[in-house]
């Protein structure tokens, strides 16, 4: 299978599953840096989608919902991935604060995170 094939398959499965806000994260946050994070990068290393979610809900410890642009979750296993691009992140020292805060908060939740700054 093509990776476009299978990529609209994924996003439409998941699309179909949510529904309110998190249906709505979901349509704007899946944007041009999280298509190339997997097509470049998650495609070519694993060949399918299956465990990964894009735009993954979590609850920060206040209670606020926030999404990570994607979570592969393995078993007990989590994996936070967040596609950030220079543009904003690189520029804007305090989003750039608040992503590394938000960070440290999901590896307290046991979660293993991995930021890949795009250009």
């Amino acid at each position: 299978m093509s990776f476009e094939t299978e990529h609209e398959k994924w996003i439409k499965w998941h699309l179909n599953q949510r529904q309110g806000e998190r249906k709505d994260a979901l349509k704007r946050g899946h944007g041009y840096g999280n298509q190339l994070f997997a097509e470049k990068i998650w495609w070519p290393l694993t060949g399918h989608f299956q465990g990964l979610h894009p735009e993954y809900e979590v609850l920060d410890w206040r209670g606020r919902s926030y999404y990570v642009d994607f979570m592969w979750i393995l078993g007990v296993l989590r994996f936070a991935f967040e596609i950030m691009d220079y543009g904003s992140h690189g520029k804007d020292r305090t989003k750039y604060r608040m992503d590394l805060n938000r960070g440290l908060f999901l590896q307290s939740q046991q979660c293993h995170l991995i930021f890949r700054l795009m250009k």
